[in-house]
């Protein structure tokens, strides 16, 4: 009886040993010494090979992604520049952080911002928390130091030179630095992708009409930057100890509904995106993922890789579960998009978005029509070319209800407005890049 009741215990003292080595949900693979977080402005999935382009536009990306998984349903929580990448800093809703525009200046030269707010705490502050070195590289203007980007990086450095010629300079200076640490977090915001897009050799080919040109140089572009990306990999050595998360803030409109650019609807072409995670040990290798994500999960993804604390709010979701299989949560949970059109005439047109697993529905308030609703199923129309409001108004009715219900007890925080002069040069750089209205 003695020795019987030996070997019970002899065996739940291993049961247990198990249990402290391996608690429920730990991950047995320590997290990557350097994470490098790349967003690329204005970048279309569907002008990808690893999501189904017949170009083979990004040699380096559809490689990186063989080895990665790729998230194939990604919405964007904005189609501008700030409140969409506001929202991968904080995992919150643009109606939340209160980033709800970017960059716009005037033909009076002035110009007034909205910044992250200070209460909130944002990915580059959670990295730094953790231990890791902090470097942070974009050639937008809507991503400085005055909207509060900048904060938690060791590093930060802004560009506007409109080709990455300056920032990939200094991103090659930082090699020697970031190789000597022993973790690292790297963002780069690259702005290649974004208008006026230039014919990059040997990537451009001659169309035979001004939008076929209009497109094939914006897919060189894509090359462009893809090689860029490539070289830097090299020159950091991110084939080992890196997890590489590549994704976009927004895409672009090539008329699909009557228009261009981004920042003035919410439809497929502007608020879809590319999201993969290459991880450094080859876990999730070649898995896709169908379930509905945002790039709003950044962060809670990352955090959660690296073992932070989680923060007093956030929107996202971790998309490692989804990774092993398990798409319960995100099958049930409602997605949304916000963005708020406005001109420096006090023109103003908001336009929100309510996307669940098979139903997106848009509505927009202001503007000539005052209001509008479309209902798109998704299966059918991913390009949201098939108003279908009228078969299922039940549909549309549940979508808006889910959407205000969340935006008006969802937790909120004040962007402070700040305002400046800008000089010819800075107006000039702008109007490039269309941010002159």
């Amino acid at each position: 009886m003695k020795n019987k009741r030996r070997r019970r215990g002899l065996f739940l003292a291993a049961v247990l040993s198990l249990v402290v080595i391996f608690p429920t949900g730990c991950r047995r693979n320590a997290p990557a010494s350097r994470i490098v977080l790349i967003v690329i402005d204005t970048l279309r999935p569907d002008h990808l090979p690893f999501y189904g382009y017949q170009k083979n536009t990004a040699p380096y990306l559809a490689a990186l992604a063989g080895r990665g998984a790729v998230f194939e349903n990604v919405y964007s929580p904005s189609s501008w520049t700030a409140p969409a990448t506001a929202s991968i800093f904080t995992s919150l809703y643009p109606f939340q952080h209160g980033v709800l525009t970017g960059i716009l200046a005037g033909q009076d030269m002035k110009m007034e911002i909205l910044g992250i707010p200070e209460g909130l705490r944002t990915l580059p502050e959670i990295m730094k928390d953790s231990g890791y070195r902090t470097y942070g590289a974009a050639n937008n203007p809507n991503i400085g130091e005055e909207m509060g980007f900048s904060r938690g990086f060791d590093r930060f450095v802004q560009f506007s030179d409109g080709e990455d010629k300056e920032m990939f300079a200094r991103l090659e200076e930082w090699a020697g630095e970031l190789n000597e640490q022993k973790k690292y977090f790297l963002y780069i915001h690259f702005n290649d992708c974004h208008a006026p897009y230039l014919r990059r050799a040997p990537w451009f080919e001659k169309k035979g009409t001004p939008r076929e040109n209009n497109l094939s140089a914006y897919d060189s572009e894509i090359s462009h930057v893809d090689d860029k990306i490539r070289r830097l990999a090299e020159r950091y050595g991110w084939n080992e100890n890196t997890l590489i998360i590549v994704t976009a803030d927004h895409g672009e409109e090539f008329r699909e509904h009557g228009g261009i650019s981004h920042g003035r609807t919410l439809y497929a072409e502007v608020i879809n995106i590319p999201m993969l995670f290459a991880f450094p040990d080859g876990r999730f290798a070649g898995t896709k993922v169908q379930a509905h994500v945002s790039s709003l999960d950044i962060l809670p993804t990352l955090r959660e890789y690296i073992g932070g604390k989680r923060g007093p709010v956030e929107e996202g979701m971790d998309l490692e579960p989804l990774l092993r299989g398990r798409e319960k949560k995100a099958a049930e949970r409602c997605l949304y998009s916000h963005l708020l059109f406005q001109n420096r005439a006090g023109f103003k047109k908001l336009h929100r978005a309510a996307i669940d697993r098979e139903w997106k529905h848009v509505f927009v308030e202001g503007g000539p029509r005052k209001s509008s609703r479309e209902l798109f199923h998704l299966k059918n129309d991913p390009g949201d070319r098939n108003n279908v409001l009228k078969d299922h108004p039940a549909e549309a009715d549940r979508l808006a209800r889910r959407y205000l219900d969340f935006e008006g007890r969802a937790k909120k925080f004040s962007a402070t407005p700040k305002k400046f002069d800008l000089s010819r040069k800075k107006m000039e750089e702008l109007r490039t890049l269309g941010y002159v209205r």
